[in-house]
């Protein structure tokens, strides 16, 4: 079996198990689409390690088991990595977020990962489109799920972005969001 296979069948176990713990379907009407909350904390900065785990101790996120982390994680390799359940239960459906650093080639990069329950697997990789002017790069079609990847451009960086998606998405969908960019030192 390959690697990207495993790969597949690893992030298909973790999101039918983000599905089981989110059993909500129904998003409140002021909150925001999946897209928007990703776009808020993973891509607007692009994907920043210490800002986003100092934002999980503020709101006091609970942790995600390191299983369910390294299933949806993107990157080979991490040196660091960390997840967080950001909402679930009631009628809010279920979202996590995993970030990690690792280094490709020689460039030190940081990831932003999201995962959605009940999200709207179609209009989610529309509003990427149309939002971050996002660049079909490729795709990775699997049995149940498809891995679509997009480059971005962001303040003249360019970043990897990547969905995971159902083949056949229904509205309600399970989503797995990541974007990857060369790790930016601010002063």
């Amino acid at each position: 079996m390959s690697k990207s296979t495993t790969t597949l069948k690893i992030t298909a176990l973790a999101i039918a198990a983000l599905a089981a713990a989110g059993s909500a379907s129904a998003q409140e009407a002021a909150a925001p689409s999946p897209f928007a909350d990703f776009a808020e904390k993973c891509m607007n900065e692009g994907p920043r390690y210490d800002r986003t785990a100092a934002l999980a101790k503020e709101s006091g996120w609970g942790a995600l088991s390191q299983d369910m982390t390294l299933g949806i994680l993107p990157l080979d390799e991490p040196t660091a990595f960390d997840g967080w359940i950001t909402q679930t239960g009631g009628d809010k459906p279920f979202e996590a977020i995993v970030i990690a650093k690792a280094t490709v080639g020689e460039k030190p990069v940081e990831s932003c990962t999201m995962a959605f329950a009940g999200a709207d697997a179609a209009q989610f990789e529309r509003d990427l489109i149309a939002a971050k002017s996002a660049t079909a790069s490729g795709q990775q079609n699997g049995e149940v799920r498809v891995r679509k990847f997009f480059s971005i451009e962001r303040e003249g960086f360019k970043e990897a972005v990547t969905l995971d998606l159902p083949t056949y998405p229904n509205g309600a969908d399970e989503v797995v969001a990541s974007v990857v960019a060369e790790q930016q030192i601010e002063n």
